[in-house]
């Protein structure tokens, strides 16, 4: 699992050498509209097929990501493998996503093996994170 942490400010990495990657979006803190879709946009270009949201705001990043792989490719123009598949986990503990992610995560038509946690705070826990993730 790799981790990033993102605020409202800052640059995006260049994270294509993941793809095709599942990601789990762990939303901490509320940014702004332009920022969640700017993150949208990033993350659909990179290559991520499968996002997985937990934390607050879940409903608005759904539509931002959705908005950005329709921006990417346009729906009739668009072949299942470029279908962007999204769940939302606003109820659930950050340890259920990331048992989701490993275990039952799969794209109808993309294998994508690699995991991105993109956590959208003001303060890293990466460790804290990493620790999480590989708890059974």
């Amino acid at each position: 699992m790799e981790y990033i942490q993102l605020g409202e400010q800052g640059e995006l990495p260049g994270i294509d050498g993941l793809a095709p990657f599942k990601a789990v979006l762990a939303i901490e803190d509320i940014v702004s509209r332009e920022r969640r879709h700017q993150v949208s946009r990033w993350l659909v270009e990179m290559g991520g097929i499968y996002v997985m949201i937990c934390g607050s705001d879940c409903d608005a990043w759904q539509d931002s990501i959705r908005k950005a792989n329709l921006e990417q490719v346009p729906l009739k123009e668009m072949q299942p493998q470029q279908f962007v598949m999204i769940t939302t986990h606003l109820h659930e503990r950050l340890r259920s996503v990331f048992h989701h992610a490993r275990k039952f995560a799969r794209h109808t038509h993309v294998e994508a093996d690699n995991i991105l946690t993109v956590h959208v705070a003001n303060r890293n826990r990466e460790v804290e994170y990493h620790n999480l993730f590989n708890k059974r």
